[in-house]
């Protein structure tokens, strides 16, 4: 039997719609979802560049793995692919640890080590020429640059590492005062710009209420100088009532649940 055509005509451009309605829908669902995945994308770059830049020490921490740098021994990177920079590096390593552990105890922390050539940092990530050291959870990285390669910046570095590693990130950012860690830190630093006078020797007790971040690294030069020099002379004064090798032990109460006070009481 032949089909009315008269009939069916309308029903097929009816169907014809219909199908062209869906198929539009889909293509305009289909096009907002790209352009909301360029714009996440967008977003997300944006943050990303704005946190690189705002944070550069944090994201070297967290990139490092795809840096072009050179594995020494050591397990410790460089950017250096000279070989006397590299057994130079080697050397200060280790006289850096053994620096920590003639003062402190063996130093159990294994921190990501990392040597950089140019002053302003390496590749992307602008870093202090000195030294740094930034924690992300359990990771540690120090950055060594080219105006820090020498023991006392690379001791002192390390043992920053090795207080988190002893105390734990969470403990170390809400309960370690700055200048306590600083203070630390500078026992095997032994660099003359940070040694006091007798005089100067009597007003240090100030830097106890630096607790901060902000309220230690606050000033010009002179005054940072002051702050790292008074909290080495606070913390000696301190090692020398309670013996530096109970430092390690009284980190690991503060790990445990007790208080810094608690801890640091003599």
């Amino acid at each position: 039997m032949e089909p009315n055509s008269a009939v069916e005509r309308p029903a097929q451009e009816a169907a014809q719609a219909a199908r062209f309605h869906v198929s539009s829908h889909q293509d305009t669902i289909s096009i907002m979802k790209h352009k909301f995945l360029i714009a996440t994308f967008a977003v997300v770059l944006a943050t990303a560049t704005t946190f690189a830049f705002a944070f550069p020490v944090p994201t070297a921490c967290l990139l490092i793995g795809v840096a072009e740098l050179n594995r020494l021994s050591d397990g410790s990177l460089t950017e250096s692919e000279l070989e006397a920079d590299q057994q130079r590096q080697l050397q200060l390593t280790q006289d850096a640890r053994a620096r920590i552990e003639s003062t402190f105890g063996t130093a159990e922390s294994k921190p990501i080590l990392v040597f950089f050539d140019q002053p302003d940092g390496f590749g992307p990530f602008r870093l202090n020429a000195y030294g740094s050291t930034q924690f992300i959870g359990s990771r540690a990285c120090v950055m060594v640059g080219p105006k820090g390669q020498n023991v006392d910046v690379v001791a002192h570095e390390l043992m920053h590492a090795e207080i988190h590693y002893r105390v734990g990130y969470l403990k170390r950012f809400m309960q370690l005062p700055t200048w306590f860690d600083e203070g630390v830190a500078m026992q095997v630093d032994y660099r003359p710009r940070y040694l006091l006078s007798p005089q100067d020797a009597q007003k240090t007790a100030f830097v106890r209420d630096l607790t901060t971040y902000s309220t230690f690294f606050k000033g010009d030069d002179e005054a940072l100088t002051r702050n790292y020099a008074s909290a080495k002379h606070e913390v000696a004064t301190w090692l020398s009532k309670v013996g530096p090798t109970s430092l390690y032990s009284r980190l690991q109460r503060l790990r445990d649940g007790q208080s810094f006070a608690e801890v640091i009481a003599e």
